[in-house]
């Protein structure tokens, strides 16, 4: 089950290379938007780090969706007129030096490193930290069109669908005819909110007509009539979907399941209506057979790292018969969805919340955690991923592939857990629970780990909201 405060359901890829922009005369601006456009698009298109040999070219089409290639007989003519390659937009660290371009008077000069430091946060996965960083920036220079074109793509991601408007609108209007693909795309991304905010809406009309079906021989796909209308080829990608999510996990726990696998697919108010009922803190998935999940009527990549989330799920009931431990299923189900955007583990954030928590009695046991997370309310809820999911990559460190496909083995055929634990790790779960808490304290000194200002700390709550 995915919560949402947790499940970064839309991370931005990390770059392969940190380094400032050559921006081949482009204004400062400009430059500084064409190389964040090599992170939206790696993050739409779920790219990861792995430096590639090859130079990646990056261009926007006419119907304003980005495209990211590192083959040069695939890109457009007049795309490639401007040779903007990988390793012409990036030579060295970001911080080094601003922007080329036009000399930058000290306002100036300090907006490109706030924003230039909310990208770095951005590839680490701090994307609250990012928020925070670039309504700063927007504090200073309200008509700053770069802050504007990555708030608006993160409140998309958080479902702030009137938020996201305001600032492509705010982008629109900045934005000079240098910034022109990222209007073209700013605009298509207007008009695709519509879709998104109807989706959402629990008091909006609701698409009427049959409920939809695509299957292959892994998986049944459901999907509302809604879902057509706004995305015609919507079957056909959340299928792909579905089959990277299966060969990632399986590589990650050594099983597969069985037969095929139900999935069915709900625009969020749909998804409230039929099961908000289940769960006593938000969610936007679970597993009981079939994978349930909400879904943007534009799939992207936060969508597919959803659905990483809950075929873990799905494999982990299949090998084990059910849902114990918890916070194992659970952290399993974190860290593939992690994968899924090219992270590993938790972010340092997130580590030093854990920290907190232990500082403030906060922490909840891995043992309370076994039988389920019910009875949590949100706040609960999110430390008990963020611990699972600590918990989990610290068995992934400790074993391999068929170590863990034959934990679950051993969990499925009714062994307790604390013996097969002790059986493929040494130690049972509060051995596990120790060594975690003991790694967050090793990297959290007491005197580092005090609190951030009270001002900051709730300015990160509320952007992680």
């Amino acid at each position: 089950m995915a919560h949402p405060s947790i499940s970064r359901l839309a991370a931005f890829a990390r770059l392969a290379t940190s380094a400032p922009l050559a921006t081949s005369g482009l204004p400062a601006t400009a430059a500084l938007l064409t190389a964040t456009a090599l992170l939206v698009a790696a993050a739409l298109l779920g790219l990861g780090s792995t430096p590639a040999p090859a130079e990646v070219f990056v261009w926007v089409d006419e119907s304003g969706v980005t495209h990211i290639t590192d083959d040069p007989s695939g890109v457009p003519a007049h795309a490639r007129t401007a040779e903007q390659g990988f390793g012409e937009l990036w030579s060295s660290s970001i911080g080094d030096k601003p922007v080329s371009g036009p000399t930058l008077d000290a306002s100036e000069a300090r907006t490109q490193r706030l924003i230039r430091g909310a990208i770095d946060d951005l590839r680490r996965g701090e994307t609250a930290r990012a928020s925070v960083s670039l309504d700063a920036v927007l504090r200073e220079s309200p008509g700053e069109p770069v802050a504007h074109w990555y708030l608006a793509l993160l409140d998309r991601q958080r479902g702030r669908y009137e938020s996201a408007r305001v600032h492509l609108e705010a982008f629109l209007a900045a934005a000079g005819d240098d910034l022109e693909p990222w209007r073209q795309s700013a605009s298509r991304r207007l008009s695709a909110l519509d879709d998104e905010a109807r989706l959402a809406d629990p008091n909006g009309a609701r698409a009427t007509g049959p409920w939809q079906g695509l299957s292959n021989a892994n998986f049944r796909v459901h999907y509302g009539p809604e879902l057509e209308q706004a995305s015609p080829n919507y079957a056909q990608t959340v299928l792909r979907y579905l089959e990277e999510a299966r060969s990632t996990v399986s590589a990650r726990l050594g099983a597969v399941p069985d037969e095929s696998m139900g999935v069915v697919f709900y625009g969020k108010a749909a998804y409230l209506e039929a099961h908000r009922h289940r769960f006593s803190f938000q969610t936007v998935g679970f597993f009981d057979g079939r994978i349930h999940v909400v879904s943007a009527a534009h799939p992207a990549g936060e969508l597919r790292a959803l659905l990483f989330h809950e075929y873990s799920h799905a494999v982990y009931r299949e090998q084990t018969g059910g849902d114990r431990p918890y916070w194992l299923n659970e952290g399993l189900a974190e860290i593939s969805e992690r994968e899924s955007l090219r992270r590993k583990g938790l972010t340092r954030s997130e580590r030093r919340t854990l920290r907190v928590a232990i500082d403030t009695g906060k922490w909840i046991p891995l043992r309370r955690l076994a039988p389920s997370f019910s009875g949590l309310d949100d706040e609960g809820a999110r430390a008990a991923y963020l611990e699972s999911a600590a918990a989990a990559q610290w068995i992934a460190e400790q074993t391999d592939t068929a170590q863990r496909a034959k934990l679950l083995g051993m969990l499925g055929t009714g062994v307790d857990a604390d013996q097969a634990f002790l059986a493929i790790l040494g130690v049972d779960t509060d051995a596990v629970d120790g060594a975690v808490r003991e790694a967050i304290l090793a990297e959290f000194p007491s005197e580092a780990a005090i609190e951030v200002p009270h001002r900051e700390s709730a300015k990160l709550r509320e952007a992680t909201q």
